[in-house]
């Protein structure tokens, strides 16, 4: 799937100006410049999901997204989506946006004939009921995908949709008609249709 529900390019540029502030010693990034190495470090050691609110890297992101430029709405679950987008991104060994995340999943490990997240880890993936146990799988696979990276818009893109979701059925609210607009038929889509 190659189009977002809640993100658009405004977001993808941030994302990856973030991202790429995170490699590096020193960066100028919305404004400031800052250690991108040690911001990162403090992120891998936070509490997962949420202690990373606690961390100036995700406020980094936080206030460069939430912003007029951007204009990420800030309500309560788009803050939880993007403190576990975080905890999961400072995994990543590399941005790679030649296909979608969940495809990325699906596609073979280097030099075997088994995918990097078998359908069983899929499936569990898909069925998290918690933040802590989304973010925990989340990270599971980042790490799976090694030097190859991910596609860290469409994996943004994917939990915020998920953390909305989540709210939805709190909520009482009705959750899209459209199957295509539901991140869990839009990542088995992909998974399933990589050769």
């Amino acid at each position: 799937m190659k189009k977002t529900v809640i993100l658009n390019e405004s977001h993808r540029k941030c994302v990856n100006e973030w991202f790429s502030m995170l490699q590096q010693r020193s960066y100028s990034f919305n404004g400031n410049t800052y250690s991108g190495r040690k911001l990162r470090a403090e992120l891998r050691r936070a509490t997962l999901p949420f202690g990373v609110m606690l961390q100036e890297g995700y406020y980094c992101l936080a206030n460069a997204l939430f912003n007029d430029i951007h204009r990420l709405t800030q309500s309560p679950f788009y803050q939880q989506a993007l403190a576990i987008f975080v905890s999961v991104a400072v995994f990543a060994n590399a941005n790679n946006e030649q296909t979608s995340f969940a495809a990325q999943l699906s596609e073979k490990a280097k030099g075997g004939e088994h995918k990097i997240i078998s359908p069983l880890r899929f499936e569990q993936l898909q069925s998290s009921k918690t933040p802590e146990e989304f973010c925990h799988r989340l990270i599971r696979a980042v790490k799976l995908r090694g030097e190859n990276g991910v596609n860290l818009f469409s994996l943004a893109d994917g939990i915020f949709l998920w953390v909305q979701e989540g709210y939805n059925r709190l909520q009482n609210l009705s959750l899209d008609i459209n199957p295509f607009e539901r991140q869990s038929v839009r990542w088995a889509m992909d998974y399933y249709s990589t050769k």
